[in-house]
């Protein structure tokens, strides 16, 4: 893991929720924010922003953990972000997970742009052999 996120009391932080934070994988908080560059960080499951991420009122600060306001003890190693307002936390959560869903429509625009000509040539001829497999049907080609 890299360095923790300074935080004081009463800012917001956004964390991740710890079952969705990809650094358990591996590679630390780098690669899992670099996983952010996927749509739902690479998780299937994962649709919307507040599936991976809390944003999270700190009420105390210890040297590795913090604690909310309900007096849930919180670890520091998944907090991304601080800020002095939920909705700069908020604004900042639904930018970094709504990058990686961006990067996958783009990417998948242009490979379907791309494939458009091979598609169509490849239906066609499934379709060809579709029909020459059941003439009785189709009728016999001339």
């Amino acid at each position: 893991m890299t360095a923790i996120v300074p935080i004081d009391v009463g800012q917001w932080v956004l964390t991740y929720v710890e079952h969705y934070c990809p650094a358990l994988l591996g590679g630390g908080m780098p690669r899992a924010l670099e996983r952010l560059s996927e749509g739902g960080s690479g998780w299937e499951s994962l649709w919307r922003p507040e599936q991976q991420f809390e944003v999270v009122k700190v009420d105390r600060v210890m040297p590795k953990t913090f604690r909310d306001p309900d007096g849930r003890r919180r670890s520091r190693y998944f907090v991304v972000a601080a800020a002095s307002t939920a909705s700069q936390m908020i604004a900042l959560r639904d930018k970094l997970f709504a990058i990686g869903f961006e990067a996958d429509r783009t990417i998948e625009d242009e490979t379907a742009r791309r494939m458009a000509e091979f598609v169509a040539a490849t239906r066609a001829d499934a379709l060809a052999k579709v029909h020459a497999a059941l003439p009785h049907i189709f009728g016999r080609k001339a």
